[in-house]
């Protein structure tokens, strides 16, 4: 498991907007950390390190993107600002334009009144946990590594790029390998977010007959009643449109829900799913393994091995799946969660990305939604998402451990208990897998009472 950091959690730092440590001050003090870890910033005259920024819609975006880019260029970094961009955008465009490292003011799936913020190298690709405490260590003192202040010619500058929208809808199109989506009747909940504008363009240039909804941002609006977090807003609309599929976008656009023409869901895994199958049939997945997470569904273990591939599982986080991948070679993982990463065309969960390579398999294979994931056969769940009053190690709540033991011990190997605190929220998330849902449905409750009983 990751170390406990003091800022960084799951994916990037994050607070309410004007809150420590997402008040303008300390973001600058980020900005002046992450020149030094991320930029190699020195202070020096000779060539300034650079990195691109990009936003979200909420409102607070601006003053946050001022305030990091002040702290860069305090620091002696250029700041590139491409504006409002998804963070598969931002990430793409790190590495396209040479950037030494690049920065997203967003907290994604949140309600708007948060902001956060999120680094990627010069390659695109997330921190490391070592690299985010090499971050804290100079914001807490830690050390002896100092913070360059330069004057004159090695103050960093700032430089707005006006044509990133273009450069990122041109690289998603370019994934489709021709294929073109004419015909196919489309409804898209942008969350009025970051993907507001991007994903649009891209399905209506590959001919899609697109119907679009929630992209008037207006800064408060973001993820309101609609986006990822709101699945029966993509339903409600695929019944209304009488789409042949929904997509629904989170804020920052670096996941992915789907509906199928009968405006049901899909999950995550049944995402991972179809494309898994297409790609092990067609030979395009690298050693035949797919990369997800613990919570990932045991059915997709059985739908691989059966096409003769295999499942890796890591710990709950998008940029562990992509350690994974990167490690062992990889080009497709991703979580349950509907972030997918299809690693020949990006470095992070990509929403649009990901949902142009599901609507292809629709027109490779000419079937619908509700047939494609009929691949998955999954094993039932239970899950309980907790609200907690305090964190303490997950061992030390003896009762719910108890029943968890009791309940492994019947499970076996047909069966599994999960039990993780959120890295974004103050929750504790439980999930139990087997065969018989009510047994599954008791004893998370009996679970959930232990724990609710002692930090709820």
């Amino acid at each position: 498991m990751s170390a406990k950091r003091e800022y960084f959690g799951t994916d990037g730092i994050r607070n309410v907007a004007n809150r420590h440590p997402m008040s303008p001050d300390f973001v600058l003090k980020i900005g002046q950390a992450a020149a030094v870890v991320l930029g190699g910033a020195t202070g020096g005259q000779d060539k300034r390190p650079r990195c691109v920024i990009g936003r979200d819609t909420r409102a607070s975006g601006e003053m946050l993107e001022a305030a990091l880019a002040a702290g860069l260029n305090a620091a002696g970094v250029d700041a590139l600002l491409v504006g409002v961009l998804p963070t598969p955008a931002v990430a793409y465009l790190t590495q396209q334009l040479g950037a030494d490292f690049g920065a997203v003011v967003s907290a994604s799936h949140n309600p708007f009144e948060d902001n956060g913020i999120k680094f990627v190298h010069g390659d695109g690709f997330k921190l490391t946990d070592s690299t985010e405490t090499a971050i804290e260590n100079i914001l807490l003192g830690r050390g002896e590594t100092t913070v360059p202040h330069p004057e004159g010619r090695g103050i960093g500058r700032i430089r707005r790029i006006q044509d990133g929208l273009d450069r990122y809808v041109a690289h998603a199109l370019s994934s489709m390998d021709g294929v073109r989506l004419d015909g196919l009747r489309v409804a898209l909940d942008a969350a009025h977010g970051a993907a507001s504008i991007s994903s649009a363009q891209a399905l209506t240039a590959l001919g899609a007959d697109l119907q679009v909804f929630h992209a008037e941002p207006d800064g408060f609006n973001i993820n309101a009643d609609c986006g990822c977090t709101h699945g029966e807003e993509i339903e409600r609309l695929v019944r209304q449109t009488r789409a042949q599929a929904g997509l629904s976008h989170d804020g920052d656009a670096d996941r992915i829900l789907l509906c199928d023409e009968e405006a049901s869901l899909l999950s995550g895994d049944e995402l991972l799913a179809i494309a898994a199958e297409s790609m092990l049939r067609k030979g395009t997945l690298k050693q035949n393994t797919l990369a997800v997470t613990v919570m990932s569904n045991f059915g997709l273990d059985e739908l691989v091995s059966g096409l003769g591939g295999r499942v890796i599982r890591t710990n709950v986080g998008d940029r562990y799946v992509l350690a994974a991948m990167r490690e062992r070679g990889l080009n497709f993982g991703g979580e349950q969660s509907g972030h997918v990463i299809f690693g020949d065309w990006a470095t992070t969960g990509d929403g649009l990305i990901a949902g142009l390579q599901l609507l292809r398999v629709m027109k490779e294979k000419d079937e619908p939604l509700s047939k494609l994931r009929l691949c998955l056969k999954q094993f039932p769940q239970s899950t309980r998402n907790l609200r907690v009053s305090r964190r303490i190690p997950i061992e030390e709540l003896v009762d719910a451990q108890k029943i968890i033991r009791e309940t492994e011990a019947k499970l076996g190997e047909y069966g599994r208990v999960l039990l993780r605190y959120s890295g974004t929220e103050s929750l504790i998330r439980l999930l139990l897998e087997g065969r018989d849902v009510e047994y599954l449905e008791s004893q998370a409750d009996k679970i959930a009472s232990a724990i609710l009983s002692q930090i709820g």
